[in-house]
Formats: structure tokens, sequence, C-alpha cells
């Protein structure tokens, strides 16, 4: 599996962005409509099904995921979640998002969000005129197709499940796992209905 994080500002139907929360002082308002973006990297992305989609837009803040899948239609059911910003740079956002994740990742990101060398090597920059375009497509198929089988092979149900939420809900789930795994156990209920109530009690 491959994680692409869309972190290109601009307007996307009914989404516009907020820049008091995650754009850094002085930088030049995104108001290009990313349409074109959206459709040449869903075409783009086509050839590889081991790749998700995580939106690292300000667009979270403001609107569900539902809508975000909906609004970004070309990419299908690669939109597994989304990177949520308030204080510090989205590119520490992104490298929290991952920090529980052994998966390879690529950002595709314009420059009015604040990224630095420490992700130089898997970024892919666009410029805010002409954002995702040719360019950048050649650069990020050069990315994946450096990655090989971990963009090339198709993604399990549980794959998904796994991208689609947040590492800390895998590491409380990983808690119930074995029990629930063990319905032939006698005590399975009990020790599930203890574990729970621990948990609630937190």
């Amino acid at each position: 599996m491959v994680f692409v994080f869309f972190c290109i500002g601009g307007v996307l139907g009914p989404m516009h962005q907020h820049a008091s929360l995650t754009t850094r002082e002085n930088a030049p308002e995104a108001t290009r409509s990313l349409e074109a973006d959206v459709s040449l990297l869903g075409r783009t992305l086509d050839a590889f099904p081991g790749v998700v989609v995580v939106v690292g837009n300000d667009w979270p803040f403001y609107y569900d995921i539902g809508l975000l899948r909906r609004e970004c239609r070309e990419f299908g059911r690669r939109v597994v979640n989304v990177v949520k910003t308030l204080g510090g740079s989205k590119e520490q956002a992104v490298l929290d998002f991952m920090s529980g994740r052994a998966e390879p990742f690529i950002v595709i990101a314009s420059p009015d969000f604040e990224f630095t060398e420490l992700t130089a090597s898997r970024r892919i920059d666009v410029d805010l005129e002409h954002g995702f375009d040719d360019e950048a497509r050649a650069g990020l198929l050069e990315h994946l197709d450096t990655l090989g089988v971990y963009a090339s092979n198709p993604l399990s149900e549980d794959d998904m499940l796994r991208a689609t939420v947040v590492s800390r809900d895998v590491r409380r789930a990983q808690k119930y796992i074995s029990p629930i795994r063990a319905r032939e156990d006698v005590a399975f209920q009990h020790k599930l209905r203890s574990l729970m109530s621990e948990e609630a009690m937190r």
C-alpha cells in the first residue's frame, strides 16, 4: 500500500480554502479550481491499485469525508482518510499521521502549505498556477514505479480498513481482535465484557 497525500491549496466544488488555520503568514491566497488536478491525478492512479489518497487540505475541518469523496469522485474509493492540522505545519501533520505506519507515502503539495527537506525525497511540488500538471504527473509516476508492488498490488478489504482508521484507533481495536476471533472460547463473552468495561473507565 502507498499513501498519497493531496495537499494542493484551492477550491473544489463547495469546498474552499480556510487560510487562517494551516496556511503560513503572507502566503498567496489559493483560489484556483482543483477540478483539473483531481481529474488528472485520478486518471494517473488508475494504473496503481495499491494507492490510497489522504486529503491533506484544510477542507476536513469543515466537510466530512463523505463530501470529500463525492467532490473527489475521480479518486473513487481511494479517499480513505484526512489530515487535520490545528497549529504546527501541514508537513508535521503528515509525519504524525504516518508515525505509526510502515507503508511508503508520497506528498503532492503546493507552496501555500509549509513543507521542508524532511519530506523532499517523497514529495511532488506543484505551483499555485499550474497545479498537478503533466510535469507533476511524470514525477508521481516515477515515484510510484520505484515503489513497485507497494503501488501495483490490489488492496484487500482489510487493507482498506487499516488505511481508513487512524493508528490510535487501530491500537485500541487490537485489544479486542484476539478475543473476538476466539469465538469458540467459553470465556469469550466474559473477557470481552471485561475489556470493554476497562476501556470505558479510562
